[in-house]
């Protein structure tokens, strides 16, 4: 893993947290902003398994 990666990872695992906390803080049904923070989660720990290949 090179340099880029590795501060684009750390970014991600620092604001992670809080896009969590802004999707569910928003406006909308309890049903969708289940399901967009699911999403978010899968579509995260695709982007670090593939980040720590």
């Amino acid at each position: 893993m090179n340099i880029i990666e590795e501060v684009l990872l750390i970014i991600g695992i620092l604001m992670f947290p809080y896009g969590i906390y802004e999707i569910w803080r928003g406006s909308g049904d309890k049903q969708m902003k289940i399901i967009v923070i699911g999403i978010s989660v899968i579509l995260y720990i695709i982007e670090t398994i593939l980040a720590l290949k």
